[in-house]
């Protein structure tokens, strides 16, 4: 995980649907809206695999999903006036999205703008993830937890289910077969050395235990 940019979209067409989601009597606006909602859904979210780097902007790990969910950080349905806001969307993977986040509101309170508003949860453009959340190695495991008490670090980690043995084993396996290791918390390159290190020991040992045949 790391902090992401908003995709550059243009600001006129952005303020144009903001104005369309608040006055439309259509009942679902953004399912089924008019042709410049649907263009910008689409833009949108070739925007986002690309800065996201086709990555969970939650949990880090690789979207392997054909179609990946385009979840809103603040409730459409309760925000409104930030449904086609760039800021408030960000690509997600099915277990985040629909396992865990569901229809949950990170919303703490409404700021004048939405850079003024506060989120309970790490929001992935408005925050450094490593300044709310830190992993610490321990042989082969990394282990995840909030940084210096971090209240957004705490519900981050619990809403996503972070620190679960299935969401480690996932990141374990995108770390191990992927060099992109700057989408990770803090100092992860070290913790990834020193886990490789720790693995090939450990296969030096279980070799060393039981060698092959001729060799």
């Amino acid at each position: 995980m790391k902090k992401l940019k908003v995709p550059a979209y243009n600001w006129r067409v952005v303020k144009e649907l903001k104005r369309y989601a608040l006055t439309t009597k259509a009942k679902d606006p953004w399912g089924h809206g008019k042709k410049s909602s649907k263009d910008f859904k689409r833009e949108m979210t070739g925007l986002m695999l690309v800065e996201q780097s086709k990555r969970c902007g939650y949990c880090g790990c690789r979207l392997f999903e054909k179609r990946p969910h385009r979840d809103h950080i603040a409730p459409k349905e309760d925000y409104q006036q930030w449904m086609f806001w760039p800021e408030n969307l960000v690509l997600t993977c099915f277990t985040c999205n629909t396992d865990l986040k569901k229809s949950f509101d990170p919303v703490v309170t409404v700021g004048h703008t939405y850079r003024l508003t506060e989120f309970s949860f790490v929001h992935p453009y408005l925050d450094t993830p490593a300044d709310h959340i830190v992993f610490t190695s321990a042989g082969l495991d990394l282990i995840i937890q909030e940084k210096d008490g971090s209240l957004k670090g705490k519900k981050t980690i619990e809403i996503f289910d972070l620190a679960s043995v299935e969401r480690s084993k996932q990141r374990a396996k995108d770390i191990m077969h992927d060099e992109d290791v700057e989408h990770l918390h803090g100092n992860y390159r070290d913790l990834l050395e020193s886990a490789i290190e720790a693995l090939q020991a450990k296969l030096v040992t279980v070799k060393a235990r039981f060698p092959r045949a001729g060799d």
